[in-house]
This record gives C-alpha cells, structure tokens and sequence, in this order.
C-alpha cells in the first residue's frame, strides 16, 4: 500500500499542547490569554458535536419501530434473571453483557422505545465528544471540531444511536480507549493505565469483535512510545481478562453467524457505504481519509485504528464468517478524524463548506433512518394491521426457525398488537426465552393444535410471493389443503397473510 506523507496538522502557538508527543514541550502559562482562548476553543471542539449528536439521537427517536434484532433485546431484557442466563448457555452469548445491562435499564426505565434506545443514544453523543476531544489534543480545536461534527452528521450515526443493540456502546468504547492510550503513553502512570484496561473491558464486553483495536493500538504504542510497550500489553491483556468467558461459550454458538455471507473483495470495497449510511458519502469520506492517513504523528493513530481492523476482521472471516459493515461501526471516529486532518490543511472556510454538504448529503438518508420502517421492519404497522382486520375467533400460524422466521414475527405481534386485538397462537407450546430455548417452541401434533378455526393469519418476515411456502410439512399440508389464501399484506419486513376456511369461503362473499 501506498501511504502519501502529508504533513501533520500544526498546533497553533496559542494552544501549545501539553501531551508529551514531543520531548521538551512544557506546559503553557494558564495566564496567558491566548492559552485561555485555546481552552475555550478546545471546550466547544468536544461540547459542540456532544450536543448535536444528542439532538439527533433524540429526534423522532421512538418512531421507527423495533425490528428483529432489537425485538431480541427487548425480549431477553424482559425475560428472569433465570431465564436469561439459561439462553446464553445456548445462544447469543457474545452479547450476554449487553443483555444483562439492558435487563437493568429496563428494570429502571420500563419497555419503550424510548428506554430501549437511550443507552446507544447516551453512547453515541459521548463518541462525538470524545471525537472532538481526541482531534483537539493530538492536533487542534480545528481538527476535533471538524471531525466531532463530521461524525455526528453520518446517515449511520443516528441510525445506531436509535439502535437497542451494542453497537454504539462499542463505538463509544472503542474511542474511549483511544484517548486514554494517548494519556497514558504521554504521561504513563499506574492510575492511567488501569483507566485504559477498564476502556479495554467495556469493549470487549460490549462486543468483543471490538478487541480488533487492539491490534491498531499494539502498532500506534510501538511507532509513538516503544518503551510504554509492556505497560501497554499488561493493561490491554488485564483489559481482556473478563472478556474471556464470553469468547470462550460463544465458540461454541458459531452456527449462530453461518448466515453470514463470505467475505469477498467486493464485500471489502462495499464497506465505507455500509459504514456511514450512503455509499456516496462513504467514497468521499474515504478518499478525505486516505489524504489525511500518514505514518506520522499524530494521524498514525488514526490510519491504524481506521485499517487495522478492518484487515484484521477480513482476515478472521476467512475462517470465521463475521464480514458485516455494523461489526466494523467502531472504526468510524477514525476515519472522521483523518477526514479532519486532510481538510485542516484547507482554508476554515472551505472546511465547513465540506461539512455542510456532508450533512446535506446524509439528510435523505437521517430522513429515512427515523420513518417507521427506519430500521428494515415496520413491526408498528404489522400490529396496526392485526387490529383493524382482526377478529376474536382468529388464530395465527408462524414460520419455522430458518433466518429468525417465527422468532421475529411472533415477537413483533407480541410487542405492538394488544393482547385482547391478538390472534390466538395456538401452536405455541412454549414461549420463547424460557427452558433455555431463545425461540418458542411449537405443538409437534399439528393438526390436533391448530384445530378446525374460520381464519387463520400467517405471519411470516420478508416479502414472500407464496405465504405458505417453506413453513414446513407439518403446517403447510394442512392449511394448503383445509385453507384459501383470501389477503396477503405486506407491512415493510413482512408477510401477512389472511386464510379463510374452504366450507367458510364458500359460503361467504369476500370482501375485499
């Protein structure tokens, strides 16, 4: 690979950096105007990307409704401490921690959309903070300010700060450690290195795929500070300690990302898209970052938090299929950063013009993002649905396991359809999250379950052409045979379709 030698952002005379990067800088006299000006502009470099990362993580918050992967936090944080800790023995382990937090959360803030997000949304506006923070000391309130509000204003920000899942945590993390490794290789110190480890913990626990960075972390200690080498490896190593177990019972849960598809190039070469939301944005982002990337101080920290792991993922899912854009979101305060750095060395206006036309270009897509079908599956409309064409008598037929099928469907009728407005699940023998089974488990003896009811719903996720399709033998040959597919809907993410006895559709008009 290439790597241009571009000249690293100056530190302006009046905000003289007291971090140690160089030997014999001294610290500024704090009486001197100009050092105080610095100050304040280094406050607004942080403050400013934290408040606007929390407007945009708050608005239109709860309007997207959850959808499969945040219907699986939802219920394993409603499910018994018991309960919880018997699926993770079965499935799902790596995120277990995330559960148990959420458990909590819930505990204290109840069920709501706004409860279930408010974690990633707290998350993701520390990020920026941090972002602008991290920017301003290793070169400037310019560079932290620039990168800070690049980093808010990404279509993919706010979708996973709106996002009950782990994501954001780890991003936060992941920036987090960045910045206490740069304190502590300045100055290192026994108080500072245990912070690193703590940073180290929460990333692996948040998502452990995460850990990646440390390889990026391993390189910036041996290109900045080789002799802070063992204290570094002691603390990352400590760090990863509690991270263990978790790694350790999710080995043996693999068939869990076999859907994954194989990592190819053109997979690679997809990824600044998936990562910021906007495949234009993502070729931009990267050809600003790829300007600003250098193995100089102080943008080696960033080039190697930006591609370091990013090979590094690439490389396991040879072996291990866990090539997916959101496993790699922590990376992207990295690239903000070298996007920075490659725009300080503009003019200030030319800088803020690019930010502008960033979040211009991301606003389609922060629009789409917060519609109730934001986040793949409009689940809302699926309970809207069942309670405007319901009826009393009605009973529901899910489908099998195969991709989360019947786990999702049956989650999202649960959560937003009223239980008196609920067709009946009269095949559900067992209910998910419970006996250590994830899922729900099913009446083997179909026909004796189901019975002889007027209606039936299928509900079932994607946009299937035949709603009876793939349910498998023991449900398909009976409604096919006993039942006609009289409506079929279509709610974003789903399939429902309506099913009227033979005996009952022939003696009844339809109505359409």
């Amino acid at each position: 690979m290439m790597i241009p030698r571009v000249r690293a952002a100056e530190t302006p005379t009046e905000i003289r950096t007291t971090d140690g990067w160089d030997q014999g800088t001294t610290a500024p006299d704090a009486d001197d105007p100009g050092n105080r000006a610095g100050h304040s502009l280094g406050l607004l470099a942080w403050i400013v990307p934290t408040l606007l990362m929390a407007i945009l993580g708050l608005a239109r918050a709860t309007w997207p409704a959850l959808w499969g992967d945040e219907l699986a936090t939802w219920g394993m944080a409603r499910a018994s401490w018991g309960d919880l800790w018997a699926v993770v023995q079965n499935f799902d382990a790596a995120i277990a921690p995330y559960y148990a937090f959420m458990h909590v959360v819930t505990g204290l803030l109840g069920e709501s959309e706004l409860a279930l997000r408010l974690p990633s949304m707290l998350a993701m506006a520390g990020a920026a903070g941090l972002v602008g923070a991290l920017g301003t000391r290793l070169a400037s309130p310019r560079v932290g300010l620039t990168a800070g509000l690049i980093f808010a204003v990404l279509p993919n920000t706010s979708r996973y700060a709106q996002e009950a899942r782990p994501y954001a945590i780890a991003l936060f993390a992941a920036v987090l450690a960045t910045w206490l490794l740069v304190r502590a290789i300045d100055r290192p110190g026994a108080p500072r290195w245990v912070a690193y480890a703590g940073a180290v913990a929460l990333l692996g626990l948040s998502q452990f795929v995460a850990l990646l960075l440390l390889a990026a972390h391993a390189l910036v200690v041996l290109l900045m500070r080789p002799r802070a080498w063992w204290a570094w490896l002691i603390a990352a190593v400590v760090g990863t300690l509690p991270v263990l177990p978790v790694v350790n019972l999710a080995r043996s849960q693999q068939v869990q990302v076999s859907w994954i598809p194989e990592a190819t190039l053109q997979r690679m070469a997809d990824l600044p898209g998936g990562l910021t939301g906007n495949a234009l944005l993502g070729g931009a982002l990267l050809a600003l970052a790829l300007v600003g990337m250098s193995l100089r101080r102080p943008a080696v920290v960033y080039t190697a938090w930006a591609f370091v792991p990013v090979l590094g993922l690439y490389v396991v899912s040879q072996v291990t299929p866990l090539w997916l854009p959101r496993y790699l979101l922590f990376v992207l305060p990295a690239f903000a950063l070298l996007a920075a750095t490659a725009l300080s060395r503009a003019p200030v206006l030319r800088g803020l013009a690019v930010v502008v036309v960033v979040a211009l270009a991301g606003l389609p897509g922060q629009l789409n993002v917060r519609e109730t079908d934001g986040h793949t599956q409009a689940s809302r409309d699926l309970g809207v649905l069942l309670v405007k064409e319901g009826r009393p008598e009605d009973v529901a037929v899910y489908g099998g396991n195969v991709g989360g099928d019947q786990r999702i469907a049956r989650d999202a009728v649960t959560r937003y359809t009223p239980a008196a407005n609920r067709p009946k699940d009269v095949l559900l023998a067992q209910a998910p999250r419970t006996g250590g089974s994830f899922t729900a488990q099913e009446c083997a003896e179909v026909p004796t379950c189901l019975g002889t009811p007027q209606r039936v719903w299928v509900i079932r996720t994607g946009r299937l052409t035949d709603p009876l399709r793939g349910l498998g033998d023991a449900k398909e040959s009976p409604l096919r045979s006993q039942y006609d597919v009289e409506r079929v809907f279509r709610p974003t993410g789903y399939t429902v379709a309506l099913l009227l006895r033979r005996q009952a559709a022939v003696e009844q008009p339809k109505v359409r």
